[in-house]
């Protein structure tokens, strides 16, 4: 399948399209925050503390009278920079550890699985915060638990794929013309499993969000004052009754991104599925 026919078939579906344009709509803001902010997202200006939108401040202050618009534009930065940059070496961990176990096989391919299936035990989430106790709270640190944790999911599903390649016709045919087992998988095993790796990564970025956000409220991500959404719902539960907005527009901005990102992986799923016509 071309890179135009799936263009195509994206194209074709008005809400991929409206996600889609959601997407570098945010991440763009969150790239060109220094340009676009209207204000520092760190200012504190008690004088201004949960001020509605006025001029100046678009969505408001919050309780340390510092830009919420400004805050969430920064925000993004880190919870989209962070959510890429853990999903990415996830899965290139993952490729690497599974395209090895699943073409290699036997005692490599044993003891491989079984680390995994000790991973895979214990919830994720747990081990995750587990993790971070250890090494302490932190971005870097975050990042590392929820890689360490999540690979060997992406590992054995990788694996399983390049199970159902092995054998096929087309490998066995390289094989018996002498083409080593490093060239059969750089170019008759990984092409081919490469769409549904990118399916896979897209539905679960919104996963990778919410579990940093959520590690940023529990006070285990991103540190103050660094603007991010999770941490910004976590300075503004104390207000909840009296200023809702604090916690709805990060939490809006959370809720927005992941249903995006779902509904766009749903759709390249069907797009790079071969028996559709």
């Amino acid at each position: 399948m071309t890179f135009g026919t799936i263009v195509t078939r994206l194209a074709g579906r008005k809400l991929t399209a409206a996600c889609l344009l959601i997407i570098l709509a945010i991440t763009l803001s969150g790239a060109l925050a220094p340009i676009l902010a209207p204000n520092d997202p760190n200012l504190v200006d008690l004088e201004k503390k949960l001020a509605g939108p006025g001029a100046g401040y678009p969505l408001g202050t919050d309780h340390l009278g510092r830009c919420i618009l400004s805050r969430l534009m920064y925000g993004a930065r880190i919870s989209l920079g962070t959510a890429f940059l853990v999903m990415f070496l996830t899965i290139a961990i993952s490729t690497v550890v599974g395209t090895l176990s699943g073409y290699r096989g036997g005692t490599l391919d044993g003891l491989i699985m079984r680390i995994c299936d000790i991973l895979l035990a214990f919830p994720s989430l747990v081990l995750a915060l587990a993790v971070i106790g250890m090494l302490g709270p932190g971005l870097l640190n975050m990042m590392i638990a929820m890689v360490s944790v999540q690979w060997a999911w992406y590992a054995r599903m990788i694996r399983g794929m390049v199970l159902s390649l092995r054998e096929s016709g087309f490998v066995l045919s390289a094989r018996v013309s002498g083409v080593s087992g490093p060239v059969i998988v750089a170019r008759h095993i990984l092409p081919n499993i490469l769409s549904q790796v990118i399916v896979l990564s897209t539905l679960d970025i919104g996963w990778v969000i919410l579990n940093i956000s959520g590690m940023s409220f529990l006070g285990l991500g991103i540190q103050p004052p660094t603007p991010e959404w999770g941490a910004m719902l976590n300075d503004g539960r104390q207000f909840l009754r009296s200023n809702p907005s604090l916690m709805a527009y990060p939490g809006l901005m959370i809720l927005t991104v992941v249903a995006a990102f779902n509904l766009i992986g749903d759709a390249l799923r069907d797009a790079l599925d071969p028996r559709e016509t």
